[in-house]
């Protein structure tokens, strides 16, 4: 269940799709529980009244706020974001086609979360001794973040939008996964040691998509 989209069916290329309405059925009591939770959780929100687009960007992590404004030029037919003073960001160029705006703020938030949460886990890693091979940020639907086997580490971009403490959270619940690669009981022990109130932190997380604001979806 996607937080604000409801239900998202993920299926192999070469899968029948003449079997996905047998699967919805089978979990449709799952499917129902969920969407009552998620609605409960104000996480299943389809008013028409959401803005398209911002007038403002709040990045909880670190207390920003910035004012974004359009600017629009003649003939132009690309958008380039353009950091100002004062917690100003500028999307100059084809100012009128909101969709093409939108992207171009997306893709500046990922620049932005990128500078900050990646020092945040190098600092997170050196004081609890962890080592990974190389982080990535880029904007994810439905995982705060996820770790590979070959010690990969990437990071929702979405976490700029959260308090710090549960952005530093899913950090070390990642760098716990460059030990062990599973939820195990040796897993959540070691996460225990680095995060005493993992157990909260988790419980908040399930509902801190009420800090990502509509617009940042594609």
């Amino acid at each position: 269940m996607v937080p604000y989209e409801g239900l998202l069916v993920v299926v192999p290329g070469h899968y029948d799709p003449k079997r996905i309405d047998d699967i919805v059925f089978r979990h449709r009591q799952w499917i129902v529980t969920a969407g009552e939770k998620m609605r409960s959780n104000g996480l299943f929100d389809d008013r028409a009244d959401c803005p398209v687009f911002p007038e403002t960007v709040t990045f909880q992590c670190t207390g920003e706020q910035w004012q974004v404004s359009r600017q629009g030029e003649a003939a132009a037919s690309e958008v380039t974001a353009i950091e100002c003073s004062e917690q100003t960001v500028v999307l100059r160029g084809d100012a009128s086609n909101i969709e093409l705006c939108r992207s171009v703020l997306r893709l500046w938030v990922i620049g932005k979360a990128a500078g900050v949460l990646v020092p945040m886990l190098h600092a997170l890693a050196h004081k609890n001794d962890f080592r990974f091979e190389k982080a990535a940020v880029r904007l994810q639907r439905s995982r705060w973040g996820s770790c590979s086997s070959k010690g990969t580490i990437s990071l929702n971009a979405k976490l700029f939008f959260l308090p710090r403490h549960l952005a530093e959270a899913v950090m070390l619940h990642e760098l716990c996964h460059t030990v062990h690669m599973n939820h195990s009981r040796s897993f959540r022990q070691l996460l225990a040691c680095h995060d005493p109130c993992w157990r909260e932190h988790d419980r908040e997380l399930r509902v801190a998509w009420k800090y990502i604001p509509r617009w940042i979806e594609a």
